[in-house]
């Protein structure tokens, strides 16, 4: 499988430099519309297994369910750990920053894009809490 980045609240700016760093490290980009935030993370990057979709995760789905995604937000599916430092050392020496980043895992590809963004917002959060 090859590697993606899901983008997601991005303006077109910052999503084509985004692009661009893609294209460089060999990592396919993927835009998340508003219209697909409440869908599975592994649904996005073509992960999941669709037969394992729980109920609960299609409840989810669901208009209201969750907070709307506000804020910028990048899921990276199936790096390689020279993909993942190649990604970050980029967008740090692009002064591109974005507080919210995810890696896909077995666990969380079942999660809407709503969900994860939840999530890394309860844990930033808590990270705060312990400074």
């Amino acid at each position: 499988m090859a590697a993606k980045l899901l983008m997601y609240h991005m303006d077109e700016t910052r999503m084509q430099a985004v692009e661009g760093v893609c294209a460089a490290i060999v990592v396919e980009p993927v835009r998340v519309d508003a219209g697909s935030h409440r869908a599975p993370v592994g649904l996005l990057s073509g992960t999941a297994d669709m037969r394992k979709l729980s109920a609960s995760a299609a409840d989810m789905m669901k208009p209201g369910s969750t907070e709307a995604i506000d804020e910028e937000m990048i899921v990276m599916s199936d790096f390689t750990q020279e993909q993942f430092n190649a990604l970050l050392e980029a967008l740090k020496e692009m002064s591109i920053r974005i507080a919210l980043k995810a890696v896909e895992t077995p666990f969380n590809q079942y999660w809407t894009g709503e969900m994860l963004q939840a999530e890394l917002k309860k844990e930033r959060e808590a990270f705060r809490r312990q400074k």
